[in-house]
This record gives structure tokens, C-alpha cells and sequence, in this order.
């Protein structure tokens, strides 16, 4: 199995944060109020932040952009699981067979298959777990249709999480995600969901989707009908759930035993220094 990659922000997931940059606030009428707007301010809305992404096959570096809000608002933020998980999956694309146990040479072919491929991202927030994979997928000479990326969160976090994707469309041509409501909490599956459980889906992958335990089981109801409508659509096959995890509060740990309830069993296979704190722990059932 793949074992602990360096410190997440070093190789192979370099970022660099742009500058952030203020200007002078609306100026109304008279120079006490244009005074007070230049010394104030106007606080920048949004941080674009630069990720290199190394492709040791090619041997060269992939630039790409993920913008986060400034606000307080936690699906509109990047999060260590995102990068943890986003930086694990450079490792495995990369990795040598030798390097790995059957089960991650088995989702490695789910993930980078040269054939169509079919995951759904879950909570998806700025997108970068879902860009990630589809640029390591666009470096890769495909023998059949490329398949989908779905990455779906709720209504509030589309309008950023559509602008990553388009922001860096050029280096996903292969392809390029494409972001769909999902609330866990109603059974009514967008059409781009429906279309992916149609075609087969292979993997579920989701970061960060712990934070509030008052979620899980929305959460675990969700992902028993997605499996349970995929094995009906691949003849009893169900997909690998991949799942990015920092801890916060071991009570998220219950996620564990009410997945087992519907009969979702994951299994740690790596962990990836983060920021701080815990380490981000890959788990996949």
C-alpha cells in the first residue's frame, strides 16, 4: 500500500496563494468620505491560490487555480482533506505497481483507466478533489470515451464551485467536471446524478463531508440508495466510496459504524501530513 507522503504543500502538491490586494472602497461625495474609503479599504472577496501538480510520467508540472471565498461560509473554503486527498491521488496515478496491494492497483484502474471512467464527487465545496482528477485524467492517451466527473454540493456552494471548473476547463479537455445539485437530505437525484448511475458508476469519492455528525445520516442514506441503485445497473457491482477524513472530534468517527449499517466498510489506506494538526487519513470502502 501506498505509504505517508511528504508534508502536503511541499512535492508533489506545491501552493502558492496570490497576493491579496485592496483597493479604495465606493467614494461618496466630499474628501472626508473618499479619506475614509482609502484608508479602509474594501476587503477582497475571493483568494485564488496556484497548485502545482507534478506528472512524474510526463515529467513536468501542471499549474491549476482554485478560488475560496473569504467569508465564513465552509463549503466556499478549501480544506485540508481536499488537498490531502487530492495530493494522495497524484501518488497513486504515479505510483508503481510494485508499490501497491491488489485493492489499490484495482482502484487505480477505476480511476485512471484508460476507458470510460465514471465518479461522482460528493460535497464537493470549491471543487478541487474533482479538477484534480480530471487533469491527471486529461494527461492520459484514452482508448474510449473519457466517461464523467460529477461533483455535486448544495445549491449555495454551485456558483464557485462552476467558476473553478471553468477557470481551468483548458486543462481538463479531456474531461471536465460538471457540477449538479445534491442534497443529501432529498431523494430526488439531479439529472446529471441520474445520467452517472445510469452509465455505471465506478467510484464515490468525497473530503471532508464529517464536519457536522447532525449530517450523517442523511449523508449514509444517500450513499446506501447511490450503491444500491449501482449494483442494480452493474449487475450486483457496487463502486468504491474514496473518502479524504481530518479529524476534529472523534465523535465524527461514528460515520464508521453507521456506514457498516448499510453495509459500507472502509479501510485506511494511507495518510498525508496536513497543515497542521491530525494528518489527513484515506479511507476507501
Amino acid at each position: 500500500m501506498l505509504g505517508e507522503t511528504e508534508a502536503t504543500g511541499n512535492t508533489p502538491f506545491a501552493v502558492m496563494s496570490m497576493p491579496i490586494r485592496f483597493q479604495s472602497g465606493r467614494l461618496g461625495h466630499g474628501s472626508g468620505n473618499r479619506r475614509a474609503a482609502i484608508q479602509n479599504g474594501t476587503k477582497q472577496e475571493r483568494i485564488a491560490r496556484s497548485y502545482a501538480l507534478r506528472v512524474p510520467i510526463q515529467d513536468r508540472f501542471i499549474v491549476f487555480d482554485i478560488t475560496e471565498q473569504t467569508s465564513f461560509d465552509l463549503d466556499k473554503k478549501i480544506w485540508d482533506s481536499g488537498i490531502g486527498l487530492s495530493s494522495w491521488l497524484v501518488q497513486l496515478f504515479s505510483a508503481k505497481d510494485t508499490e501497491m496491494d491488489g485493492t489499490l492497483t484495482h482502484l487505480r484502474e477505476l480511476l485512471f483507466g484508460t476507458n470510460a471512467r465514471h465518479v461522482l464527487e460528493l460535497g464537493a465545496g470549491t471543487g478541487i478533489v474533482a479538477i484534480t482528477l480530471a487533469i491527471l485524467r486529461s494527461t492520459l492517451v484514452l482508448l474510449d470515451q473519457p466517461g464523467s466527473i460529477v461533483t455535486t454540493d448544495l445549491p449555495s456552494a454551485i456558483p464557485i464551485l462552476q467558476d473553478n471548473i471553468t477557470a481551468n476547463r483548458l486543462l481538463t479537455h479531456q474531461c471536465t467536471p460538471q457540477a449538479a445539485v445534491l442534497d443529501w437530505e432529498c431523494e430526488e437525484l439531479a439529472p446529471p446524478v441520474q445520467a452517472q448511475l445510469e452509465a455505471g458508476l465506478d467510484v464515490i469519492i468525497m473530503a471532508d463531508v464529517t464536519y457536522n455528525t447532525a449530517s450523517f445520516t442523511a449523508l449514509t442514506g444517500t450513499l446506501s440508495r447511490l450503491v444500491q441503485v449501482c449494483k442494480q445497473r452493474r449487475g450486483g457491482r457496487p463502486p468504491r466510496v474514496l473518502m479524504g477524513y481530518k479529524e476534529r472530534h472523534p465523535d465524527e468517527r461514528s460515520l464508521w459504524d453507521m456506514a457498516k449499517d448499510i453495509g459500507l466498510h472502509f479501510q485506511q489506506v494511507a495518510q498525508v501530513n496536513g497543515a497542521g494538526g491530525h494528518p489527513v487519513e484515506i479511507w476507501l470502502g
